[in-house]
């Protein structure tokens, strides 16, 4: 999964425009995805980036992670698929 689908899925998730989608990505790509205190400041720039509020920021950081799980998976079932 390049950048613009995730961009492209990410909106379909979370009902949010392009612009805001890629705020979220460029924030994901700023940071490390793993870990709990990466977590809280990927929550944090969200909340501060976007000016929604903290629940709001969780569950688009929980949407944005779903998103990457399934296409880490999807790249692990079939390894040799093509990536277009």
């Amino acid at each position: 999964m390049n950048k613009s689908e995730f961009i492209k899925e990410l909106e379909k998730v979370t009902g949010l425009d392009n612009n805001k989608c890629t705020i979220i990505n460029n924030i994901l790509e700023s940071h490390f995805i793993i870990g709990r205190k990466n977590k809280e400041k990927i929550i944090s720039d969200i909340t501060s980036q976007l000016s929604v509020s903290n629940e709001e920021a969780e569950n688009i950081y929980e949407s944005a992670m779903s998103i990457i799980g399934n296409g880490i998976k999807d790249k692990l079932k079939h390894p040799f698929k093509s990536q277009d």
